[in-house]
């Protein structure tokens, strides 16, 4: 269920970026005005792109840990080793 919802916010949340073309109209502000005469759009690109990593790259990280810990002890998990050494390859 947590799959399906993720997918559907991230869908939603591209069709809305593509829609408005919201990455079109930064770059656009930013090419316009001179980069040493707006202090103020830099600092919230900083802070954009900070919020960034906060809610969307910390819990990728706890996510991923979270599934690798809970995938430890699958039965099939072989070593490239263990394969090359069962086709004869090693």
């Amino acid at each position: 269920m947590q799959i399906i919802v993720g997918f559907i916010i991230a869908f939603s949340l591209g069709y809305l970026t593509s829609q408005y073309g919201l990455f079109g109209s930064v770059i656009e502000e930013f090419v316009d005005v001179t980069l040493s005469s707006n202090k103020r759009g830099i600092i919230l690109v900083v802070a954009g792109l900070i919020l960034s990593y906060i809610f969307i790259l910390i819990p990728l990280e706890r996510i991923a840990s979270i599934e690798s810990k809970r995938s430890e002890g699958y039965p099939f998990r072989t070593s490239a080793r263990e394969h090359l050494q069962r086709r004869g390859s090693f």
